[in-house]
């Protein structure tokens, strides 16, 4: 009998090789959101910091690298779309690993629903205000998670060629009016008064803009959960974590220092008191009404940051389900597309959930400032054992590179900051809704650690434990 042809089997995982350094770069340069970053923290940095605010993202910017030294040393070693879950299992255990990793992943799939209610409200308020159209906030809010189910669904190349498209014209916005505010000052003039240490007019607000401020850097962790999609992650992810913080570091404080320039230093008490976003105001101002041109960028930006968020959980969802800390339906992945379908359907019906469901009763802005809030007090605890996660391997898995310096004395520093800031978060109180933040997190941890002892931890549920900080097969 002849033999019969041999059929290639099917494909599994996701698709290794896919993209390149940009691609890794503006995943998390995206998932940071540069122009809302800058946009919409610029007024209340101002009112803490005065004329010091551009110092305010530079010190900011330093204490984020402190964070990033010791990730990009583990990312260097362990690539796998688990991130932080297969960094905490492998330096720690498989537990404090889940944990981990349900907290990023938990916080992540919620994030899109905030940005795209908070984007479809700026984009409502501003449309309805000038150009008379009503359409609800919530209905651009649905039309953007659309747009991420279906670039998550599609695969990661049409999501990163989103990515590049979008998040460069966002940053080419806020360079262009922070350049023009520099070209055409207001009362003031141009000078460098926001880098003199000697013009901080008070530690406390000071201190106050720089949390702030480190946490709109929050994102270039990001890199990681692509890994597994690039061409080399040992060595792309590493270097788009670093990549990313530094572009963003120049961009935020040539924009803090362009806006605040543009305004007036003269004038910093009504940019910091302004009801209008600044950075509309002054596009009206030196760009001759041209505000829809930040519209547009901000939409970008929102845009941007839902997918980069929607891709970094739906990765760790998967990397989780792989090594069965989560159900196995989450692993399963599209034939074609590559992508884990299963965990993209699951994160985006979560997201369009929790936008409606919440966002409805309690308002778009509150509920981007609840959960952002919440994200404040869930990376301190990734991030910190991550730093633990880092020292431990380090000294016992990788001794021949271990180094005071990267894998001591900065999670040290880094984690130190981190419990400052969750401090100030809470002292004093904020006001309703932004102070059930710590409690929500509260729950997320809650959560994670019901499914720990209930599911994982149940006899004859622990295979996972063995597999927890495993890594594919990214050649």
């Amino acid at each position: 009998m002849p033999s019969q042809p041999l059929t290639e089997p099917a494909p599994s995982g996701l698709q290794h090789g896919s993209i390149g350094l940009a691609g890794v770069l503006m995943q998390s340069v995206a998932q940071i959101s540069p122009t809302l970053g800058i946009f919409y923290t610029i007024g209340f940095s101002t009112s803490q910091a005065g004329v010091s605010a551009p110092l305010a993202y530079l010190a900011a910017f330093a204490v984020c690298l402190v964070i990033a030294v010791p990730m990009t040393g583990l990312a260097r070693h362990l690539p796998s779309a688990g991130g932080f879950y297969t960094y905490v299992s492998q330096g720690i255990g498989p537990r404090w690993g889940f944990i981990t990793g349900w907290l990023y992943a938990l916080m992540v799939t919620v994030v899109p629903a905030a940005l795209a209610a908070f984007t479809g409200a700026v984009l409502h308020d501003e449309l309805a205000a000038k150009y008379g159209v009503g359409v609800p906030w919530w209905g651009y809010a649905l039309v953007i998670l659309a747009v991420c189910l279906g670039c998550a669904y599609r695969g990661i190349v049409i999501s990163i060629r989103f990515l590049v498209v979008m998040t460069v014209f966002e940053m080419l916005v806020g360079l262009g009016l922070s350049l023009s505010g520099l070209f055409s000052p207001g009362d003031g003039g141009v000078n460098v008064s926001g880098f003199n240490p000697a013009r901080i007019a008070g530690s406390s607000g000071f201190f106050l803009a720089v949390v702030l401020s480190i946490f709109a850097f929050t994102g270039f962790e990001s890199a990681a959960a692509v890994g597994e999609e690039s061409r080399d992650p040992k060595r792309l992810v590493p270097r788009a974590i670093a990549g990313s913080l530094i572009v963003i570091g120049a961009f935020y404080v040539l924009c803090a220092w362009g806006l605040q320039i543009g305004w007036g230093t003269d004038h910093l008490a009504a940019l910091a008191e302004s009801p209008t976003a600044p950075a509309f105001v002054l596009a009206d101002r030196l760009w001759h009404g041209g505000s829809i041109i930040v519209l547009i960028a901000l939409v970008n930006s929102g845009l941007g940051v839902c997918i980069a968020c929607t891709t970094s959980s739906t990765r760790t969802l998967y990397g989780m389900a792989r090594t069965g800390a989560l159900p196995a339906p989450l692993k399963r992945v599209h034939s074609a597309h590559r992508t884990p379908v299963v965990a993209v359907l699951l994160q985006s019906s979560v997201a369009v959930a929790v936008c409606l469901a919440v966002g409805l009763p309690l308002g778009p802005y509150d509920l981007f400032n609840l959960l952002g809030t919440t994200g404040t007090f869930v990376y301190i605890p990734v991030f910190a054992l991550m730093n633990v996660a880092a020292f431990r391997y380090f000294r016992t898995t990788q001794p021949q590179e271990f180094r005071v310096l990267p894998y001591v004395v900065c999670p040290i520093v880094s984690t130190a900051a981190l419990l400052v800031i969750g401090y100030k978060s809470v002292v004093p109180l904020p006001d309703w809704p932004v102070r059930l933040a710590p409690v929500l997190a509260a729950v997320y941890f809650l959560l994670g650690v019901g499914v720990l002892f209930g599911r994982n931890l149940r006899p004859g549920k622990r295979a996972w434990m063995d597999a927890a900080g495993e890594l594919p097969d990214v050649t």
